[in-house]
């Protein structure tokens, strides 16, 4: 990466052939993402939805985890020390969630995924919002949220059940199944599987390749058609997962599931 950036556990920045990465930095957390990690990547992706020299967008996270969801035990301990969220709390919790996918969405150029190691709650959502996934054989993706006692968010009801098909996305869902990256390659989650991480690297390298050679109003008008034919639903999605979460952070299960993560990191 040229020009590279480390702000609040997020590098970013944008080479010579107009290949963007954002890479997640936070190895004691598994690259689980706290509200400033959010943010950042909030922000640089704004930022590059108007930059010209942005022709493809690389997620990925470092350490062998892409993303280990939300930071719980960080919320755990905002959570204790306010004794507890409120209604007010539980909506600004799941609307950053919504922003934080709605901004790599949002960007017009596609947007390349590399999932080595797990991708969990916001971070499978995350990853599945991107255009094209690659992962590692050991990689897997895991909607954890019924666990904690809550429900998917970040899109996910809509992006799991529009490339898995509604059984397999509600067997993650409902029941919390993790879908190992062969699985997701073969069921359509993702676009293709290799076994290590320098492996990883160059399929990706070769399909920005092909992606920074290609016209970019073609690949945005492309990637635009593709959104609305198969997730034309999206938004209503995101309303009710709002409404649903807002709910569930509030809810006896989640309380007793902060509190077990707050215990344990005593």
């Amino acid at each position: 990466m040229t020009q590279a950036e480390f702000v609040d556990g997020i590098w970013s920045g944008i080479d010579d052939t107009g290949v963007a990465r954002l890479e997640i930095d936070r190895p004691a957390q598994m690259n689980a993402l706290d509200g400033p990690a959010s943010h950042r990547i909030i922000e640089v992706c704004g930022h590059w939805a108007g930059d010209e020299r942005v022709q493809v967008v690389v997620l990925s996270g470092r350490g062998g985890a892409f993303c280990a969801g939300a930071d719980v035990a960080g919320m755990a301990t905002d959570a204790a020390a306010k004794g507890g969220f409120d209604a007010g709390d539980s909506r600004a919790i799941i609307e950053n969630g919504s922003r934080l996918v709605g901004a790599v969405r949002a960007l017009p150029m596609p947007v390349v995924a590399a999932v080595d190691g797990p991708a969990v709650g916001i971070g499978a959502s995350l990853a599945v919002a991107a255009d094209l996934i690659y992962a590692t054989s050991s990689s897997y993706f895991l909607l954890a949220f019924v666990k904690l006692g809550l429900m998917p968010d970040g899109g996910a009801s809509a992006t799991f059940a529009a490339s898995l098909g509604r059984a397999r996305a509600n067997a993650m869902a409902l029941l919390g199944e993790k879908l190992f990256a062969s699985e997701a390659c073969e069921h359509g989650l993702i676009n293709g599987v290799v076994d290590e991480a320098t492996a990883l690297e160059a399929v990706v390298a070769r399909a920005t390749s092909k992606l920074t050679r290609t016209s970019a109003s073609a690949l945005a008008l492309t990637k635009a058609a593709l959104n609305g034919a198969t997730l034309d639903r999206y938004d209503d999605a995101i309303a009710a997962e709002i409404a649903g979460q807002t709910e569930l952070l509030q809810s006896p299960q989640f309380q007793a599931a902060l509190a077990a993560f707050a215990g344990a990191g005593k």
